[in-house]
């Protein structure tokens, strides 16, 4: 039990760390009182279909910068989640314009999630698929959203 409770601390500080050396998206200076990046998502948009934003959510914690309102067809997007303390947990959801309200990309995150899936609950809807793939050493998730459909 000792082992793993040091391993998930080296592992968070790991994260901290490689979140400061992050490079940064937006041209704006981040807020001072942000400690240390702790996710970066990168969204790839692999559909004909525009996606909007319609949540986010980070506690305690905050999105420097937020994730975008608007990710065009064949659009690549990222966003920061810092600001927190030694965890933080949310969810960013964008519906797919078009799709009479079927189609969704759910990305929920509880982080660290010491033993489970920090990323569990991610998901899509309609028409369309939402692929990810993390790599714990880092502070980066990529999704790929499609479509199961040729005519989306």
């Amino acid at each position: 039990m000792r082992r793993i409770k040091l391993f998930y601390a080296a592992l968070t500080l790991l994260l901290a760390w490689t979140g400061l050396s992050a490079p940064v998206a937006s041209a704006a200076s981040p807020d001072p009182s942000v400690r240390s990046v702790v996710l970066q998502p990168w969204f790839t948009n692999e559909t004909t279909r525009t996606l909007t934003l319609a949540g986010s959510h980070a506690s305690p914690g905050c999105f420097d910068p937020p994730p975008p309102q608007r990710i065009p067809p064949g659009g690549r997007v990222t966003w920061f989640v810092n600001c927190g303390p030694q965890y933080i947990e949310g969810y960013v959801t964008y519906t797919v314009n078009g799709s009479g309200g079927q189609g969704y990309a759910y990305m929920p995150f509880h982080l660290p999630n010491p033993g489970a899936d920090p990323f569990a609950g991610t998901r899509a809807g309609g028409l369309f698929t939402l692929d990810r793939r993390y790599e714990p050493i880092s502070s980066s998730v990529h999704y790929t959203f499609r479509c199961l459909s040729p005519v989306c």
